[in-house]
């Protein structure tokens, strides 16, 4: 249950915004705003921190935003392979909502934003060797580094 109110906090974080933790990097006046897809996905990937012993764990969500950068909902899990025991599996879903949390609101460039607005974004973040993935747009992997 404490997982689960855990969440649901670290979600109305995301969703209002509040700005109780310091501020990522993506979100600091001193970093510039992002504006394109590559630059989204480099700002998703400096958000994650893959826990140890969580290899073989994936995860992937779908949300949407607004157009100044903020979640326009909690993220919606679709899918999720995750190895190794109980607490190696619990850490690594645990990182993914945190990363989520870290990196939204995220600052944008106005031109980016209207196209959020109008992308549903497909995040998956996996703890496995690096493979050809499907990186067009809104469909996101973030791999592990190596």
């Amino acid at each position: 249950m404490k997982t689960l109110q855990a969440r649901l906090i670290a979600l109305a974080v995301i969703l209002c915004g509040a700005s109780a933790a310091p501020p990522t990097l993506a979100q600091t006046a001193a970093s510039p705003a992002v504006n394109n897809w590559a630059e989204l996905r480099a700002a998703l990937a400096s958000c994650w921190t893959v826990p140890a012993d969580t290899e073989g764990s994936q995860i992937a969500f779908r949300f949407g935003l607004n157009k100044t950068g903020g979640m326009r909902g909690p993220p919606l899990v679709t899918s999720r392979q995750l190895k190794g025991d109980q607490e190696a599996r619990k850490r690594f879903e645990d990182a993914a909502f945190e990363a989520l949390s870290r990196c939204f609101p995220m600052r944008i460039t106005p031109a980016f934003g209207a196209i959020l607005g109008e992308s549903p974004i497909r995040l998956r973040l996996v703890n496995t060797p690096p493979t050809a993935a499907y990186q067009i747009n809104n469909n996101i992997t973030i791999f592990a580094p190596r």
